[in-house]
């Protein structure tokens, strides 16, 4: 019996326009009206999730920064944390400038940048978030930080990715959250890790925890759960380690998997 389920948010439980399906607002409902967690998952920042979070009136604790932050959002109080070490932090600010590379990062769930461009501006537009201008990173960063990431094309952060430094892949976890966004957490820092606490946090067992995904980030978290699910619009990668794959994000993915697990129709 699934008593918890964790999907991420963009491009699974959102659409791509970032709307949530009539059909997949029943599921939602559906969840409530049985008693079943609904814990949101997302690489976005706190203050972007209980947003979403608010408006969906969930109120139960939310997997933040690729895992790195727990928050219950009734309180905004901090459940789980993994942070970067300042030195960590500067040496990628330091790579990004001699890449050319678009970078922010966040502290204290406050998003930081040093330029405002339109690199800046499609992420506010996508986290619905202010950022908050600073002269120069490497004199700011003086605090754990918790995530920083990259934005570019593709094809150069994969690049890139290919020639990082070996000690890089002992200190971050390094993982594609679109296929423009290269994100850095602490190497401790997984959707899973975060996921497996919050079990434990409500005393449940693997088997009764459900997880909902569509990228290289989610893999983690597909294959803690019990049940972990695909939409269509997922990477090959994450399909492969699924229970089984539902339909895309726009075609309410979310809803059918609720559907298939739970034997209901909406």
């Amino acid at each position: 019996m699934i008593k918890l389920v964790a999907t991420d948010l963009d491009d699974t439980l959102l659409s791509k326009d970032l709307t949530v399906t009539e059909k997949n607002l029943k599921a939602i409902e559906f969840l409530k009206q049985n008693g079943i967690i609904l814990i949101l998952a997302s690489g976005r920042p706190y203050p972007s999730v209980k947003k979403v979070a608010y408006d969906l009136q969930n109120f139960y604790p939310m997997i933040t920064y690729q895992g790195a932050l727990v928050y219950d959002p009734k309180n905004d109080k901090k459940l789980y944390g993994c942070e970067i070490k300042p030195e960590d932090a500067k040496k990628l600010v330091r790579l990004a400038k001699d890449e050319g590379i678009h970078v922010h990062i966040y502290i204290d769930n406050i998003w930081y940048v040093e330029v405002m461009n339109e690199k800046t501006e499609y992420y506010k537009n996508l986290t619905k978030l202010e950022p908050h201008r600073v002269e120069n990173f490497l004199e700011f960063i003086d605090r754990p930080v918790t995530k920083v990431l990259f934005f570019d094309e593709h094809e150069r952060l994969k690049a890139l990715k290919e020639r990082f430094p070996k000690d890089f892949s002992k200190k971050f976890n390094i993982m594609f959250s679109k296929p423009f966004f290269l994100e850095f957490t602490d190497i401790n820092v997984s959707k899973g890790n975060a996921l497996k606490f919050l079990t434990e946090y409500y005393d449940l067992k693997r088997e009764e925890v459900m997880a909902i995904g569509d990228g290289d980030n989610d893999i983690s978290m597909i294959e803690y759960a019990g049940v972990g699910v695909a939409v269509g619009n997922a990477t090959e990668s994450l399909k492969s380690v699924a229970n089984f794959v539902v339909a895309s994000c726009d075609e309410s993915g979310f809803a059918e998997a609720i559907e298939k697990v739970f034997n209901v129709h909406f």
